[in-house]
């Protein structure tokens, strides 16, 4: 376990075997416990919203999703950045789901990001127990349904895809209702499919790392000069 900054921000990188130890404590505790992937573009919108930041600042863990943050912050040990290239957090926390009969629940904010999580769960473990799928989209009434929804098929784990407003929104209404033991938080940039990623995908990731790698050094520059 070790404390890292990137452009300000305060955060807590956990190697394979510390996140899967904390993920067996979560599997244990009745309180949900939140866990969500940080992408560059995301440290870079919390570095301008205090909102987000606030939000990733009170995970319970974050998994770095982009080798370039573990860069950043001078955290890029060999192991560190084979271990998220490979994302094998997710390989290996699915996997302890599957050994240990432990069912998840889906929730996106359309049907098409729906069969995308789908298959790239599926895609790590064929046989995970999928209890539900929802989606915003066809949200007819308000929170509380869908969050009635998602406790009746009693999930060990929430797995969702949300835009960081629907996701701040719907964590601070649904936190203190939802029976899951782990709420796992991917990010609507994250590639749901590396085996059929396209040019314009490639493309925009490589624009990010310029522009996350460029403004990593600005505020190093600046808060360099402001130490002097």
């Amino acid at each position: 376990m070790r404390k890292i900054q990137v452009l300000g921000i305060t955060l807590v990188d956990y190697s394979l075997k510390e996140s899967m130890r904390k993920v067996d404590d979560y599997l244990r505790d009745r309180k949900t416990k939140v866990i969500t992937y940080m992408t560059i573009k995301g440290v870079m919108t919390a570095n301008e919203n205090e909102t987000v930041r606030a939000f990733l600042e009170k995970m319970d863990m974050t998994i770095a999703a982009d080798t370039d943050i573990l860069q950043a912050a001078d955290a890029a040990s060999r192991n560190r950045i084979r271990e998220v290239a490979g994302n094998e957090f997710m390989e290996e926390f699915l996997k302890k789901l599957v050994r240990n009969r432990k069912s998840v629940c889906l929730l996106t904010e359309t049907n098409a990001q729906l069969l995308l999580l789908k298959e790239y769960v599926r895609s790590y473990q064929e046989n995970l127990n999928i209890a539900g799928g929802f989606t915003l989209e066809e949200l007819q009434t308000d929170e509380d349904f869908l969050i009635n929804e998602i406790n009746i098929r009693e999930p060990n784990v929430l797995i969702s895809l949300l835009s960081d407003v629907k996701r701040i929104e719907f964590l601070d209404a649904s936190q203190m209702k939802i029976n899951v033991n782990i709420w796992l938080m991917l990010k609507e940039e994250m590639s749901l499919s590396n085996k059929h990623r396209g040019i314009f995908q490639k493309l925009s990731q490589s624009f990010m790392k310029k522009l996350f790698i460029k403004r990593v050094n600005k505020y190093n520059n600046n808060t360099g000069e402001e130490k002097e």
